[in-house]
């Protein structure tokens, strides 16, 4: 029997915050962890660079060996490794030793995101699972919400080590959850030994189909600049516009509404437009936004609130792109949806590992090389998602071999 959607993703997206919690938590408390490991805030950005690269590569070897031995035993390992690495971030003694355990980190944290999206194949598609992913994103939004406020608060209170804590006890509830209420969802019949030569293909394969590739560098492209706004915002809006972490966090926490408004509204147009409409749609109001704040901040710095307003578009706009894309990138691929799953999120924190890579080489003490990836993200994502989606008729083929 298929579970409740809504418990399904109450469950996945609380698998999925993994991830932004790790993120959020301390986004407010970087600048103190720069001070007290003795860094500038560029090396404390590649600290966040090493997340997003453990992510990526997390994802690549979850995905197809959860289609061979099943959704659960995966989601296990990686939350043991997520646990262990989190311990492993609270004592760190150096700036490399946080980013080695913020790799490690991001290895066991990027589990949520590759089996969330493969359930959600597993169980549905179409109009379905864009409107199940979407309840994802809306569980998913409630922890950068929260997190940047808990982060200040426990800040306030704590050493920043205890943040880290905080995470690992996370993870481990994390699997009491799944234990109890998550039913495994890989049918056995679909279960086959694949030796890493097919695997190797498979993803071949998929970079190169039409029904895949051109969705899946479109929503990466797009979180690219998303991924800049986190590697930069703390120390744009902290340490550029002297807003307090409360007050950071306040601002974090109301592009988190807008994520989850996009999130909620994307699959409910699709009744009436198609999401390939929709996506161009978001990804113009995406790219007008940046590089209005591009021509602002060249233009002699762009003010707090135009700061402000132009990024809770960009981020609201990222939010119509990601669940839209997302299905229908993983529609023609149910058989091998782990490892499809697993390919568009490596791609998509790849992205985000050279957005975030090229926030920190750029740090010169401005908020101009956070906006200028933004706006490089959007024009790119605009260009893909006019010059290479599927034609009406393409979709009408089938799925294809695999």
């Amino acid at each position: 029997m298929t579970p409740s959607s809504s418990r399904i993703a109450v469950i996945l997206g609380s698998l999925s915050a993994l991830g932004p919690l790790a993120i959020d938590m301390y986004l407010p408390a970087l600048p103190v962890i720069a001070a007290d490991l003795h860094v500038d805030e560029g090396m404390m950005q590649f600290s966040l660079m090493a997340f997003f690269a453990g992510l990526m590569l997390g994802q690549l070897f979850y995905g197809p060996v959860s289609d061979r031995t099943g959704r659960k035993p995966m989601i296990y390992v990686g939350l043991a490794l997520f646990a262990g690495a989190s311990l492993g971030c609270a004592f760190a003694s150096s700036a490399s030793q946080l980013a080695a355990w913020r790799f490690g980190q991001g290895l066991g944290g990027s589990i949520g995101m590759v089996i969330g999206l493969a359930v959600v194949r597993d169980l549905y598609t179409g109009r379905a699972a864009a409107r199940l992913i979407a309840l994802m994103m809306i569980v998913l939004g409630v922890a950068p919400i929260l997190a940047p406020l808990i982060g200040t608060f426990i800040t306030s209170l704590l050493p920043w080590r205890a943040l880290f804590v905080i995470l690992a006890l996370f993870g481990a509830a994390s699997a009491a959850l799944v234990a109890i209420a998550l039913p495994e969802t890989r049918a056995v019949e679909l279960r086959s030994r694949v030796h890493p030569g097919v695997v190797l293909r498979r993803y071949l394969h998929l970079a190169a189909s039409r029904h895949y590739l051109p969705y899946v560098a479109a929503t990466a492209i797009a979180q690219a600049g998303f991924f800049a706004y986190l590697a930069g915002s703390s120390f744009v809006f902290i340490s550029v516009h002297g807003l307090s972490p409360t007050a950071y966090s306040l601002i974090f926490a109301l592009n988190a509404l807008g994520l989850m408004a996009g999130a909620r509204l994307g699959p409910a147009l699709m009744g009436r437009f198609r999401p390939q409409t929709i996506v161009r749609a978001a990804l113009v109001a995406y790219a007008m936004a940046a590089l209005t704040l591009l021509g602002l901040e060249l233009g002699g710095g762009a003010g707090l609130v135009a700061l402000s307003a132009l990024l809770f578009v960009v981020v609201t706009s990222v939010s119509f792109v990601m669940p839209l894309c997302g299905a229908m990138a993983l529609e023609a691929y149910g058989a091998i949806s782990g490892t499809a799953a697993a390919l568009m999120g490596a791609i998509q924190f790849g992205a985000g590992t050279l957005a975030s890579l090229a926030v920190g080489l750029a740090a010169n003490g401005t908020a101009l090389p956070m906006i200028a990836t933004i706006a490089v993200s959007g024009v790119l994502a605009c260009v893909v998602a006019f010059s290479a989606f599927p034609k009406p008729e393409a979709l009408l083929q089938g799925e294809p071999s695999a």
